[in-house]
């Protein structure tokens, strides 16, 4: 989101108007109407975001106020809880606060799947064949998605296709609609239909990171495929199909820049539903694919082995010692341990491709940021194994398995200058892991339930993690005398562990 969709956000959250805020901030409402319609960008002076955030806050008291701005924002709902705590995060939020990707991993494990909407939030309303319909503005353009909604509510469950390039000021004005529309949406995945998504054109990280919050619910369905156009496109025209094959389809267009939609059409006319969807699959045949989910173990274990397989520098951050650096001998006792036939049988495939991977000069490659656990962590048996997770069977490490994993990357350390070993601090309780492989893909895991892995290849959207995970690397430091005493670090931790 841009400031001036922040600003219309807020605005109508906390239902403020423009003399209001410019009281508020000392400014002419002249000023804020121009902010709000995007004709002036975010202000310069600091201190003027500051008040705006402290006057945002005073009026954020309601659950449902504090709820909406968590979701839209992307951040977890207890940021939102005491008012200085809210004032700051709205102050840096308004800002465009680079430490994106942060907030995003930070409140990436409470996305989940979330209840479908009871079947009478809407009823099904059925448009007669032949039907054009005409609607103007944003509100139109919500009233017409509400209405090819009720539409499909009793239609047979298909796929529909969804391309929306256009912005989303129309979506930001109506925080019951966003909300309402996914669970819609989610309704409708549940009873079986299926999503084709081209994802609009990316412009800046916040939009990546705000649409990832918007959809992922969606995605971990494993019912969405997610495109994206891989070329630079013309940013002046912008254009939205919602379409239900032969059914009933949605489309509009607009310019770049203008908050307001002009009209929004939606058909039930056969010629023209042909038409619309012709258009849509012209354009998916130019896209590829940016998301694929995997939840089964024989899936989880595909992904993974493709993703360490190509050369390539890769940087992870993960919540316990990382597959890749784990000791063939760690491996076949956690296979003896299985009690599932089906994950022994996989357990066998995971440790050949392992000791094939083990001959790769290019294996460690890689910046591995860790959370390191304690020996009393370790003794009381709450450190994962991390390759059991997303199975039934989740293994831990005992204090000898875990000194026998910590031995292995004390030698690749000696042995590999490519490899680097990047301790974290604290609890990796309700964390999410996250793996890039440079100009390659990323995995994000979502490791509470239902643990589910993203595979991105969106190139912008590898970047902006890579970038993440590089300041977080060098924040902590691993070069140099970091590398030296870590090393140091990882020989005590041994020692305390076998004591």
């Amino acid at each position: 989101m841009q400031f001036y969709e922040k600003l219309i956000f807020v605005m109508n959250l906390t239902q403020t108007s423009n003399k209001e805020l410019a009281r508020a901030i000392k400014a002419d409402p002249s000023i804020i109407s121009r902010l709000r319609n995007g004709k002036r960008g975010t202000p310069r002076k600091p201190e003027q975001l500051r008040n705006m955030a402290e006057f945002f806050a005073e009026r954020c008291i309601t659950e449902y106020q504090r709820q909406a701005l968590s979701e839209v924002a992307g951040v977890k709902r207890i940021i939102t809880v005491r008012q200085e705590q809210l004032s700051e995060f709205l102050f840096y939020w308004l800002c465009g606060d680079t430490n994106g990707v942060e907030r995003f991993m930070g409140t990436f494990e409470s996305l989940n799947i979330k209840k479908a909407a009871p079947d009478s939030a809407l009823e099904p309303h059925i448009i007669s064949l032949k039907g054009n319909f005409i609607y103007y503005g944003n509100e139109g353009k919500r009233a017409a998605v509400r209405t090819a909604y009720q539409h499909m509510l009793g239609l047979k469950q298909d796929t529909l296709c969804i391309m929306a390039d256009e912005t989303d000021d129309w979506l930001m004005e109506d925080y019951d609609f966003i909300s309402g529309m996914q669970s819609g949406l989610l309704t409708c995945l549940q009873r079986g239909m299926r999503i084709i998504h081209i994802i609009p054109s990316i412009y800046s990280g916040d939009q990546i990171l705000e649409s990832l919050t918007r959809w992922i619910p969606l995605y971990m369905t494993g019912r969405v495929s997610a495109y994206f156009y891989p070329h630079i496109r013309d940013r002046l025209h912008r254009h939205t199909i919602i379409s239900l094959p032969g059914q009933i389809a949605i489309a509009s267009h607009s310019m770049a820049g203008k908050t307001q939609s002009y009209a929004t059409m939606l058909t039930t006319d056969p010629r023209l539903l042909q038409a619309i969807e012709a258009e849509f699959h012209d354009y998916l045949s130019m896209c590829r694919p940016m998301l694929n989910t995997y939840r089964e173990p024989q899936q989880l274990l595909q992904c993974f082995m493709k993703f360490l397989s190509p050369h390539g520098f890769r940087i992870q951050k993960v919540l316990s010692l990382s597959a890749v650096t784990a000791p063939l001998e760690l491996i076949a006792n956690s296979i003896e341990k299985r009690e599932d036939i089906e994950m022994k049988r996989l357990g066998r495939l995971y440790y050949q491709e392992m000791q094939k991977l083990e001959l790769e000069q290019d294996k460690y490659n890689m910046i591995d940021i860790v959370h390191l656990a304690s020996v009393e962590q370790v003794r009381a048996g709450a450190v994962p194994i991390i390759s059991s997770l997303g199975s039934v069977e989740v293994l831990y490490y005992t204090p000898e398995t875990y000194a026998m994993h910590l031995k292995k990357i004390l030698h690749i350390l000696e042995t590999h200058e490519n490899y680097h070993f990047v301790p974290l601090e604290g609890p990796a309780e309700n964390e999410s892991s996250l793996m890039v492989k440079e100009k390659h893909r990323a995995l994000l895991v979502h490791t509470s339930e239902p643990f589910t892995v993203f595979e991105i290849s969106q190139p912008e959207i590898v970047a902006l993690y890579r970038e993440y995970l590089l300041r977080l690397a060098e924040k902590q430091g691993y070069t140099g005398i970091h590398r030296t005493n870590i090393k140091s670090r990882i020989k005590e931790l041994i020692r305390k562990l076998l004591d």
